[in-house]
Formats: C-alpha cells, sequence, structure tokens
C-alpha cells in the first residue's frame, strides 16, 4: 500500500527525519513508537503529503504521493487536536470534507455523532479534549480513505472517550484499507498494532509483527550464583529492565543469548510475558545504564 524509502526532513535547519524506511500493509494497524523528539509527528505529516521530503520518497500504491496530488484524497492524516476545525461546526465540517473527499460516507460520520450524543450544530471548539478527538477520528474514518494515520488519537482523552475511539477505529479497518497509529500509550497499541516501527533520532530503527516479535523474545527474570553479576548482563542481544537486589529482569534478543545464560547456570530462571512496552524500553532505554 504505501512504502517509505530512507525519507529525511530538515525544519528551521534541523534534521528531524534522518532515515526512515519501512512499508505499510492493507489490511493492517501499524503502531508508530517513539521517545519525544524522535520525529513522529513530522514523519507522518510526511507521509501524508503536509511536508515534502529533502530526501528519500513515500510510494502509495507505487505513485509519490508528493508528485500527484490526488493520492491525497486516499491518505487521511487525523492530528492530535483538530485546531484547524474549531470556528466551524460539526455540520460544516462534513459538508467541507465531503467535497474534498469523494468517498466521504455522510450517513456513517451522522450515526457516530448521534451515538456519541454530539449534536451536528455544535461547534468544534466548544467540545471537551475527548469529544473533539471521537469527532476529528470519526470524521477521518468517514473519508473512507485507504490510509488513515492518527497522531496520539488518545491523548488526554478520558477513559470512557478512549474506550469508544479505539472501538471506532478498529472496526473500521478491513482488508482494503490500512491505519497507523502513533502512540505513547503502548498497552494501547499493544492489542491493537499487528506491527510497530520504532523511530529513533528521526531513524526507523526496528520494526516487527507483534506475533514474531513474542515468538523470538523473550522476557526472563534471572538470579545468578555469586554477588557480582556476570557479564552477560552487557551483551548486545541483551536488555536489562530492572535490578532489584540479585534479581534481573530482562529481555532476551536471541537464541544465542539464551545458550549462554544456560551455561552460566543460573540460580533461577522464570519466563514472564512480553509485552510491547517492555520491549520499548529495552530498545530506547538507556540499557547500558541500568545494567
Amino acid at each position: 500500500m504505501m512504502q517509505v524509502t530512507d525519507v529525511h526532513k530538515a525544519i528551521d535547519g534541523k534534521a528531524i527525519l534522518r532515515g526512515a524506511s519501512f512499508t505499510i500493509e492493507p489490511g493492517k494497524i501499524t503502531g508508530l513508537v517513539g521517545r519525544n523528539g524522535a520525529g513522529k509527528t513530522t514523519l507522518l505529516r510526511t507521509l501524508v503529503g503536509i511536508y515534502d521530503p529533502d530526501h528519500g520518497s513515500v510510494l502509495f500504491h507505487g505513485t509519490d504521493i508528493h508528485k500527484h496530488a490526488a493520492c491525497k484524497q486516499e491518505v487521511v492524516f487525523v492530528p492530535d487536536a483538530p485546531t484547524a476545525l474549531e470556528m466551524y461546526t460539526i455540520r460544516e465540517c462534513a459538508a467541507w470534507y465531503g467535497m474534498i473527499y469523494p468517498n466521504f460516507d455522510l450517513f456513517f460520520f451522522t450515526s457516530a455523532m448521534e451515538r456519541f450524543k454530539l449534536p451536528m450544530n455544535k461547534r468544534v471548539r466548544t467540545l471537551s479534549k475527548g469529544m473533539k478527538m471521537l469527532f476529528s477520528t470519526a470524521l477521518g474514518l468517514a473519508t473512507k480513505a485507504k490510509l488513515i494515520l492518527f497522531d496520539e488519537p488518545t491523548n488526554g482523552v478520558d477513559a470512557v472517550a478512549k474506550k469508544q475511539l479505539l472501538s471506532l477505529i478498529v472496526n473500521s479497518l478491513d482488508e482494503h484499507n490500512s491505519i497507523v497509529i502513533s502512540s505513547h500509550m503502548l498497552g494501547e497499541l499493544d492489542r491493537m498494532a499487528d506491527t510497530v516501527v520504532l523511530l529513533q533520532e528521526g531513524r526507523t530503527d526496528d520494526i516487527w509483527e507483534l506475533e514474531h516479535l513474542r515468538e523470538r523474545m523473550k522476557k526472563l527474570q534471572v538470579v545468578f550464583n555469586g554477588d557480582k553479576p556476570p557479564m552477560w548482563l552487557h551483551r548486545a542481544d541483551v536488555f536489562v529492565l530492572q535490578q532489584v537486589g540479585r534479581v534481573n529482569t530482562v529481555i532476551l534478543e536471541t537464541d544465542e543469548a539464551m545458550a549462554a545464560l544456560q551455561e552460566l547456570n543460573p540460580l533461577l530462571v522464570d519466563e514472564l510475558p512480553l509485552t510491547l512496552e517492555d520491549w520499548f524500553i529495552g530498545k530506547a532505554g538507556d540499557n547500558d545504564d541500568e545494567a
């Protein structure tokens, strides 16, 4: 569906993206994760054609989205706040989107507004944070675009609105469209995403199918003989999540790390469930300091 190849982007002379490459496949939810300042919002704005890349390419079904404006009708960006729509009523926004996007589904949108108890004559600026995100999420999904990108859709949203919002997104996915979600709420992505892309310092550092991630990596609690931790904890394929006394909570990235661990004959090895948050902390955290 979309092929992102070696995308670079600088803003005001500062390099934000330094080589982002990955593929977005149809029928899947892709989670985009990274620490603050990693370039996630800039990447999303580049994918949708708001920013032009300084280097690299973004192809949508083989067509450069930055050279063919028609592609933008099939790629929609939902920001973390609908600032540009604040002065308009919900009805006016729907009419505007209906003129821009040929497949806009007014029935889907009005049904969502009724379900969320949002009057069509309400101005966007008068809505709460959660209601604004429900509105803008429904508006984006109503375009029936092939690719919809969300930037922190649940940030600042209360628990009830969050559940409604995530349900709306998941239920809108089918085999013909794709969804990208940038979020710090890793527990949510853990339950929703099929693929996760880790962005670090403007580069795509790692890309995983979550199912394969859990098959390959292991999270363990390990207790070693003696008081001095072994050098095994400093291996490149071992990520130390936590050390409490002699108990080490680690992620193993390779079979070789497990084989080396077994040779050390530790006192205790206990396997724990691996979460996306564990993986993110291991990859994006300061592993050397923790070990």
